[in-house]
């Protein structure tokens, strides 16, 4: 089953040595251009970036790359200042946590750490707006710089509220299986994933749309399962992520390898069909994960939000940690303002 959802973040850490008798950079793509961004609370300017007049592009990385997008974070110059950037090109709001340190010939002009809210491309891969994130000067131009970056990424607007909507049993009709563990769960269903339920669903189960809504991630390469911390790692589970009409995401993991049916940009109804159930990731047993989350302010944690299950054709309630639940619904049936 699930470690806690809060660690399942990807921490990337850069050195780059740079400058001085750099050889000739690539050319400098074109990118939208927006005014400004908001952080995570809404409350504070940061600036966006147009990356054409910010200078030569010294360097691109590239991280948290899954199918449907990837962070990508680029270091721009313009005679002694070097300006920080970091694009999403998700169909889904990114929140990075991100520390800039070990300076070598380079000191700061701006805070070194923070969070950033990135904004959701148009379409997968597409370009989401350039954010600056830190702004530092070469000490001297003659010599080599160097810094550390680190970031961590999650997906999903923080300010986003669940709206009440009764979700599906992610599995077809006729089929019962019981919750291994539901809602503040002592193994792992607390903290980030204080709201999400395991169910004990063996492998190669069909796992259906809970809601309808737009594929927005998944990652179908991830192979083998275990309980040690290597497995907390995002890249070793299978998923996929549906953004919901309120801005809410499902969140289906462990995923068998190679069994995910969607692809992200897709728009999905509720009961059609997924993927596959597995075992992969941080997970004891073969079961499905499923949660309502989005990412919280410090851009390392998610926001899990408690929902309820149309259980019965007259019956909707909270999942309920050791009972069974045999789906009923066909995936014509409709509920609430999704369509």
């Amino acid at each position: 089953m699930d470690a806690m959802l809060c660690r399942r973040w990807v921490t990337l850490a850069i050195t780059l040595a740079l400058g001085g008798a750099c050889e000739t950079p690539p050319p400098i793509p074109q990118y939208p251009r927006a005014d400004t961004v908001t952080t995570g609370d809404a409350s504070t300017p940061v600036p966006a970036a147009d990356p054409p007049q910010l200078g030569r592009l010294d360097d691109r990385i590239v991280g948290f790359a899954f199918d449907g997008g990837q962070l990508e974070l680029e270091l721009y110059r313009n005679g002694n200042r070097i300006t920080q950037v970091a694009r999403n090109r998700y169909m889904v709001p990114l929140m990075v946590s991100w520390t800039i340190g070990s300076f070598q010939n380079v000191e700061p002009t701006s805070p070194t750490s923070g969070v950033a809210f990135l904004p959701a491309a148009s379409a997968p891969q597409g370009f989401g707006a350039s954010v600056i994130l830190a702004t530092l000067d070469v000490v001297d131009a003659t010599q080599r710089y160097r810094r550390e970056l680190s970031f961590q990424a999650r997906f999903g607007d923080p300010r986003v509220e669940a709206r009440p909507y009764p979700y599906g049993l992610p599995y077809p009709a006729g089929s019962t299986f019981s919750v291994l563990q539901g809602f503040g769960g002592a193994f792992s269903h607390t903290g980030s994933n204080e709201f999400a339920i395991d169910f004990d669903c063996p492998v190669a189960t069909p796992v259906l749309a809970t809601r309808p809504g737009v594929v927005v991630a998944a990652n179908a390469s991830a192979r083998g399962s275990g309980t040690t911390p290597d497995f907390l790692d995002y890249k070793k589970a299978n998923f996929v992520l549906i953004r919901h009409d309120d801005g809410t995401i499902g969140e289906y993991m462990h995923l068998s390898p190679s069994g995910i049916q969607v692809r992200p940009g897709q728009q999905v109804a509720r009961g059609q069909g997924l993927a596959l159930s597995g075992n992969t990731g941080f997970s004891s047993t073969p079961h499905l994960h499923f949660q309502v989350m989005t990412a919280a302010d410090d851009g390392q944690s998610a926001r899990s939000f408690p929902f309820e299950l149309a259980v019965a054709p007259q019956r909707i309630e909270r999942p309920v940690q050791g009972r069974r639940y045999q789906a009923w619904e066909s995936p014509q049936r409709h509920f609430g303002s999704d369509k």
